[in-house]
């Protein structure tokens, strides 16, 4: 890889490849996108498959797929600009939304009687949505004004045609925090009924069959986006983003797809290395709870590969050692960092994508150590100690390892190498190109020496064991760069 204002990028169009080459502008343009912020949407976590598939991510959900999240990229996109997708407990939707925490939640009715209904502008509908009584065995009930006894349902959930029943407790509410666990508590024989929209009861029903719900439906309502007055986002051009959604038959497409068990996306598992560390990928150091993820160069080009080609994924996290047989066996289906170099024995189990960007590796020092700057070729490294990353391969240099004429000191990241290299634990450390221009930019102290090895083209792979087809992969590499998304996921990469 190159230096920040030269990243390749490497696509397949009108059967050439060419390079669109990231100049200084891309960079200055990434900084005043981040400035500028971008539209918030909220979701609330309590939701679970079709509607929301999640990355469960150390009980901190991050949203990669379901109804309510393509219905939200689909108006983010359709606004244009940056948009993000985060994450709302429920009991904390109303204050984010007076007070413009988030801008809009578009999973939402005036029909639920939120007690933030005026507090907030409310959107055209999107689609329509019901309810329906789930039980084990025919449910005896022929109408909603029949139904008895006590009810599965969800916290701070509102079921406008049963409220003023569970209010005068003529029925009674058995909450629980999530739709899975209403499941299981009537699998478990702990309710008789639980309450479980149509879309949500047939994917359920594909996976618990005994499951059977009412003749009759129930809480027929529009659903809408509840948008904050204090949005800089206006109800009129939301509206408008609405009008043209609905002109392109967008929302009808998506709850056909999600209404049929056969045609509902099933999530991609996608291998991240937790041995990687930033740009790549970003761990949460204020979380309690070791390798929870807060985002990344491969962690964000997996969400947008997926919004794409219409997939929730399935992050899972494994050390750089286990991810090639895990892909080739089928267990992991993608993943987005990686080169037949790298993967040696494994290479063919796997369809290869096109380029994705060029990296180098860096042998990098410190600036107070004039030893760096002599370092011109590989013969110069010879009876040196080099900080390395575990599992991780290094064509150029594997012949100075083995001979033992460089000897190679391993850590579990780059940033334990670069910890390393600054209480002078080692004295040189390798990095590759875009692991400098990050760390370079924390630690003014970083110098490569002037000597690149190991230049590859860093691609996707999918094993060939998955449905996956590697044609969607590249047409959503291709999307990436043409609409200028793949710039900027990695211009954060390089400010300095």
């Amino acid at each position: 890889m190159t230096t920040p204002f030269h990243t390749h990028y490497l696509v397949s169009m009108d059967s050439r490849r060419f390079f669109l080459i990231l100049v200084f502008l891309v960079v200055c343009q990434g900084h005043s996108t981040e400035a500028a912020g971008g539209i918030k949407f909220g979701f609330n976590s309590s939701n679970a498959p079709p509607l929301l598939f999640q990355f469960e991510n150390q009980n901190t959900p991050i949203p990669t797929g379901g109804l309510i999240y393509e219905v939200s990229v689909a108006i983010g996109e359709e606004l244009g600009g940056d948009y993000s997708i985060v994450r709302i407990p429920r009991k904390r939707i109303a204050t984010n939304i007076i007070n413009n925490k988030i801008d809009l939640i578009c999973h939402n009715s005036v029909r639920w009687r939120h007690p933030f209904a005026d507090g907030a502008l409310w959107s055209k509908p999107l689609f329509t949505h019901t309810n329906v009584l789930v039980g084990l065995t025919t449910v005896p009930f022929v109408s909603p004004d029949q139904i008895k006894g006590t009810i599965g349902t969800v916290e701070n959930y509102v079921y406008a045609d049963l409220e003023d029943r569970f209010k005068s407790k003529e029925l009674q509410r058995s909450d629980s925090p999530t739709i899975e666990v209403s499941i299981k508590k009537l699998l478990t024989g702990r309710v008789p009924y639980i309450l479980l929209s149509d879309i949500e009861y047939t994917y359920f029903k594909s996976l618990y069959p005994s499951l059977q719900r009412s003749t009759f439906a129930l809480d027929k309502t529009d659903i809408q986006c509840s948008l904050s007055k204090k949005s800089r986002l206006t109800l009129s051009r939301l509206n408008r983003a609405i009008d043209r959604l609905h002109e392109k038959q967008v929302f009808s497409k998506i709850v056909k797809r999600y209404s049929d068990p056969e045609t509902t996306p099933k999530p991609v598992s996608y291998g991240l290395n937790s041995n990687d560390s930033p740009p790549f990928i970003h761990f949460d150091k204020t979380s309690e709870v070791d390798g929870t993820v807060r985002g990344g160069v491969f962690f964000d080009i997996a969400l947008e590969i997926g919004k794409r080609i219409q997939r929730p994924i399935n992050f899972v996290l494994l050390p750089r050692g286990r991810l090639d047989a895990r892909l080739a066996s089928g267990q992991i289906e993608l993943v987005c960092y990686d080169t037949e170099a790298w993967a040696g024995q494994y290479a063919q189990q796997y369809h290869w994508s096109t380029p994705i960007f060029r990296q180098s590796d860096f042998i990098v020092g410190h600036q107070a150590d004039p030893k760096v700057a002599k370092i011109r070729t590989l013969e110069d490294l010879k009876g040196k100690r080099i900080g390395a990353v575990l599992n991780f391969v290094y064509p150029a240099l594997t012949p100075y390892f083995e001979d033992k004429s460089l000897e190679r000191e391993d850590a579990g990241s780059g940033a334990a190498n670069v910890e390393k290299l600054s209480v002078k634990r080692v004295p040189l450390i390798l990095l590759n190109s875009l692991e400098y221009s990050y760390y370079k930019s924390k630690d003014s102290r970083l110098q490569k020496a002037p000597l690149e090895i190991d230049p590859v083209d860093v691609k996707c792979a999918v094993s060939k064991k998955s449905t996956l087809k590697i044609e969607e992969i590249n047409l959503a590499i291709q999307d990436l760069v043409k609409t200028g998304r793949m710039q900027k996921i990695f211009a954060p990469s390089y400010r300095h």
